[in-house]
């Protein structure tokens, strides 16, 4: 007997999983109404396909690390997010402010999904300007079936609602509040993938003190995706000031080894660009290195 599809949940097949990467809320001057662009990613642990096995043996090469290295911890997380499967092909709806959202579009090749979506009058300010200069966080959640769960548990992510009026903080994240040294290859990628990320002295206690301000953030950087987990990690226990997050997607056709550098410069632009677009009435900062 067939089991009848259940389309008001996504679809994550058996021990794959899901990550919702922390999204930016906009009030749409045209349409009229409050938008999000939503973000993440299906994949499945434990299955690394074999050219991202290969192309790993160059990294390490590359990196000249040493066996106690490839064995250490740090190594281990920094690379868990490139030796997953990509889930393609699945079904994603969401739940923002109590309203479901079944995606237009299943996930890609490599797993990601987008969605630009309009949010519920019923839980925001009809004026866009009631808010006062001021910004909300509502929960985004990954709705599937209990069996689907099982012991990961549920899938949720942080949604940034910007009020139109306001300031912004743009920040980089690689040599502006992670030391990487990405004019150097092997450097940038020693600090990448081997040793303990280091922050850039003073600049959480600045974010701090800008947000006590008002400021809103947004991190933009050319790093992977597949790294969002540690530098998620990094930004919290170093008290960076929460706020959206746009990196890009790494491809291992890419050649890891020889194209993953922080320094393209072309991602983060058009990144920025497209934030300015839909905040135009707001004050931007923006904060790098000068490499």
């Amino acid at each position: 007997m067939n089991r009848r599809r259940n389309t008001s949940l996504s679809d994550l097949k058996p021990g794959q999983r899901a990550t919702l990467f922390p999204s930016l809320g906009y009030f749409d001057e045209r349409r009229g109404c409050w938008r999000s662009l939503v973000h993440g990613r299906v994949f499945t642990e434990g299955q690394t396909p074999l050219g991202t096995r290969i192309l790993l043996r160059g990294l390490k090469k590359a990196m000249k690390a040493t066996p106690e290295q490839v064995a250490s911890e740090t190594f281990q997380q920094r690379i868990d997010g490139f030796l997953s499967a990509p889930g393609r092909r699945r079904r994603i709806v969401l739940e923002i402010a109590d309203k479901h959202y079944r995606l237009g579009r299943r996930t890609r090749r490599n797993g990601a999904f987008y969605g630009a979506l309009s949010l519920p009058e019923t839980q925001f300010p009809t004026s866009p300007h009631a808010l006062g200069g001021r910004s909300l966080t509502k929960e985004m959640n990954l709705l599937q079936s209990t069996d689907e769960l099982g012991t990961i548990g549920p899938t949720t992510g942080k949604l940034f609602v910007v009020s139109p009026q306001g300031l912004s903080v743009i920040s980089d994240i690689d040599d502006t509040i992670k030391m990487t040294e990405a004019t150097s290859r092997r450097e940038m990628l020693a600090n990448t993938f081997l040793r303990p990320f280091e922050v850039v002295e003073g600049m959480a206690p600045l974010y701090q003190h800008w947000q006590r301000l008002g400021c809103d953030f947004h991190y933009v950087s050319s790093s992977p995706w597949q790294l969002y987990a540690p530098l998620a990690e990094l930004c919290e226990v170093s008290d960076f000031p929460a706020g959206s997050m746009h990196l890009r997607y790494f491809r291992v056709r890419d050649e890891m080894f020889k194209r993953f550098r922080p320094v393209r410069r072309n991602n983060k632009v058009g990144i920025i660009v497209g934030i300015l677009k839909r905040l135009p009435q707001r004050k931007f900062v923006l904060v790098g290195d000068s490499g």
